[in-house]
């Protein structure tokens, strides 16, 4: 599993008393009801900067057939109540393979993608021309905050995320999607839906729809 996580008001962080907060939960990652693994998600905010680390890792009985390992991080500066991201890192492995991806941002918008293994083609979209791009987990934090719309690049895909309140749910569509290196025409990854408890920041239930298969993550 790949955890995959323009320009708006960002009024959620104005009225709410998230600045200066950290935050963590722990989820269960379960596919067709089996648990394939757990998730930790933490979050730290203050007045001047954002962390925001996932760690992902295999569990359950089909680990001792199939294990990985994925680790994720963002980092940014907070800008008149903005998130701007600066840094983004990912980290995939499991017995056969180890996958990087490192961002870079500077004014909003993207300036460096390194990735181990290294691509031996020609990137297909040029994607440092364009602006207010957003790595994946800030672009999912922004929108639990209440961002509507984002352009997101995770260094393998540029789509953008639009989100829509379907009564206690969060639908997240993904749309406008280029692989940067491989055919346009693929589009694995559909869509997220999110559920929030009361007035909690973070979700206590995420769906993943991706290349026909459903992730679903329960708090623990």
């Amino acid at each position: 599993m790949k955890l995959i996580l323009n320009s708006f008001l960002f009024t959620f962080l104005i009225c709410t008393p998230l600045l200066g907060e950290k935050m963590h939960k722990k989820y269960i990652v379960k596919v067709g009801g089996i648990k394939i693994g757990e998730l930790n998600w933490q979050i730290k905010i203050n007045d001047d900067e954002y962390l925001n680390r996932l760690e992902l890792y295999s569990k359950g009985l089909i680990s001792s057939i199939y294990s990985f390992k994925g680790e994720y991080f963002s980092q940014g500066e907070v800008y008149k109540k903005e998130l701007i991201p600066k840094k983004y890192t990912h980290l995939w492995e499991t017995k056969k393979v180890v996958k990087k991806m490192a961002l870079m941002f500077d004014k909003n918008k993207l300036i460096t993608i390194k990735q181990s293994p290294n691509e031996n083609e020609e990137i297909r979209l040029n994607v440092f021309d364009i602006i207010n791009t957003n790595d994946p987990l800030t672009s999912f934090l922004k929108i639990i905050l209440g961002k509507k719309s984002l352009f997101v690049v995770d260094g393998r895909r540029l789509y953008t995320m639009t989100s829509r309140s379907i009564k206690n749910q969060t639908e997240i569509e993904i749309s406008e999607y280029f692989n940067l290196w491989a055919d346009h025409k693929r589009n694995k990854f559909e869509k997220i839906i999110f559920e929030k408890k009361g007035g909690e920041i973070l979700p206590h239930k995420i769906s993943i729809h991706f290349d026909g298969k459903v992730f679903r993550l329960e708090e623990i």
